[in-house]
């Protein structure tokens, strides 16, 4: 196994000899399953002819920036279910992390088949419960056998930050307030809220969704940096370590919006200091479809709610609750204990 934690050592692994560590190093269980070798971009082995089919359909169908904002539509129509369950269940708690990742799961399903995976307003019942179970326990399982891009999104879009920085709160939301004035909310005036747009690439900065990425594979004997990597290593590339590299970063571990402003650092994969989604060949395919549905879904929320810490809560509180109580006629939102 190879561990490149450093950006100049990524760029070695993902661009420089991206071709000979495109491979995908999968357990030995996966080899046993029928035809899933040939029919999936994210466990294929290698970059096959039927790899680079699949690839190439995903991003004319489904990836390209037709196709996503054809898809706009399905983006609001789903945020627009969570906010409105949110307004006509004042008083009650509610799992705002899991309604969060509910509504990211149906935006993603309604695309591909038409259909929701959660019903939002079912979320008392035992067919809501055992299907968010069933969910997360699948995400865990494989999240550890390294197949998180599976599902590029953040189960756990580190909202709290915000609440507990009333002035970034403020300043996200007058930026947001000011772009919609005289218009409803959509993705092109959200696009254009500079800060807020800073926040969300300062929440993957800081909570990569892969913090290894998926396992790379060398597919044949590479030399790098006069070290020489066998044939069908594992090459992990730390994301999470380089994204918080003080060498690269300023404070790195501080929660900093303000350092994007100005800065033409993107997600998608050409600065090898910030790698949220990964880079090169087995980039993941969907980075900004998520990056749409994480904007939307945010934006939203912090558009159309107040939100709160409980009372007396202190800035910790975030760490151990996840529970939401809506209990105002505005619709406020306050972190409340399970």
């Amino acid at each position: 196994m190879v561990i490149a934690s450093s950006p100049d050592i990524a760029k070695e692994f993902c661009k420089t000899h991206d071709r000979i560590f495109s491979g995908r190093h999968l357990p030995s269980v996966y080899h046993n399953l029928p035809g899933i070798m040939d029919s999936s971009i994210v466990l294929s082995p290698d970059c096959s002819k039927s790899w680079k089919l699949l690839r190439s359909i995903g991003q004319n169908c489904v990836f390209s920036s037709k196709a996503m904002e054809s898809n706009a539509w399905i983006r609001k129509e789903k945020v627009m279910d969570l906010v409105n369950h949110l307004r006509t269940n004042k008083g009650q708690v509610a799992n705002l992390e899991d309604m969060m990742f509910a509504t990211l799961a149906n935006i993603i399903s309604t695309a591909l088949t038409s259909r929701n995976l959660f019903d939002i307003h079912g979320q008392a019942g035992d067919e809501y419960k055992m299907m968010m179970a069933l969910v997360n326990e699948v995400i865990e399982k494989t999240t550890t056998l390294g197949l998180v891009d599976f599902l590029p999104i953040l189960k756990g879009m580190d909202f709290w930050k915000l609440m507990r920085n009333q002035e970034m709160f403020t300043k996200v939301r007058d930026e947001i307030t000011q772009a919609v004035e005289g218009d409803e909310l959509n993705e092109t005036l959200l696009s254009q809220c500079n800060y807020f747009q800073a926040c969300i690439k300062e929440t993957l900065r800081l909570h990569v969704p892969a913090p290894m990425l998926v396992p790379h594979r060398a597919i044949e004997t590479c030399k790098v940096n006069n070290y020489v990597i066998p044939k069908d290593s594992m090459v992990l590339v730390n994301a999470w370590a380089i994204a918080r590299d003080p060498n690269y970063w300023e404070d790195a571990t501080s929660f900093k919006p303000e350092r994007f402003l100005d800065s033409k650092i993107g997600y998608r994969g050409t600065h090898f200091e910030y790698l949220p989604f990964g880079t090169g060949l087995r980039m993941c395919p969907g980075s900004g479809v998520a990056f749409k549905n994480i904007q939307m879904l945010v934006g939203s929320l912090l558009h159309y709610f107040d939100w709160s810490l409980p009372n007396g809560a202190d800035s910790n509180y975030h760490r151990h609750k996840r529970e939401v109580f809506y209990n105002s006629e505005e619709g406020k939102a306050i972190a409340f204990d399970s």
